[in-house]
């Protein structure tokens, strides 16, 4: 795939509302040239779109002009991405902010896969730490579990603490 996708496209939820974005752009994008062919006035005003789609759809266009052709083409690529990307599911003690999950999705698409889709859950009973799902694999650096794992400890360790 030639397609790279911003770090904020992080999940299958974000990758479908991109697809949706575009798509929606697409069909504007269509009825403006048949506008433009039959010589009928043309909107001002795209269809509104989000920064990511905005973002996506300039460097879709850098290298050749926008068409519908290569809408098309764009879309096919979105969903061709979407249904052959690898996913994992990062489970934290709480929602991360946007600036830690993107951070965590630009590690996993540099140390796991370039096309890696990372969703995001929270359960407070992990106390801190992270659970990560890939498959059927899982994963659990939770403290929860590091305090499970070492409960024979723990009575040593709160007897030393003051």
């Amino acid at each position: 795939m030639s397609l790279v996708l911003p770090d904020t496209i992080a999940s299958n939820q974000d990758l479908t509302a991109l697809i949706l974005d575009v798509k929606e752009y697409a069909k504007w994008f269509a009825h403006e040239s048949v506008k433009q062919q039959v010589n009928v006035p043309t909107s001002q005003h795209p269809v509104a779109l989000s920064a990511v789609a905005v973002e996506v759809l300039r460097a879709w266009g850098s290298s050749e002009a926008l068409s519908g052709a290569r809408l098309d083409l764009l879309i096919s690529e979105l969903e061709s991405y979407q249904k052959q990307a690898p996913s994992i599911t990062v489970t934290l003690a709480a929602p991360a902010p946007r600036g830690i999950m993107t951070k965590l999705v630009a590690w996993c698409r540099a140390n796991i896969s370039p096309t890696v889709l990372v969703s995001f859950d929270f359960n407070a009973t992990l106390l801190g730490g992270m659970v990560v799902r890939s498959g059927s694999h899982i994963y659990d650096w939770s403290t929860r579990r590091m305090i499970l794992d070492n409960r024979a400890k723990l009575p040593e360790v709160l007897k030393n603490v003051r």
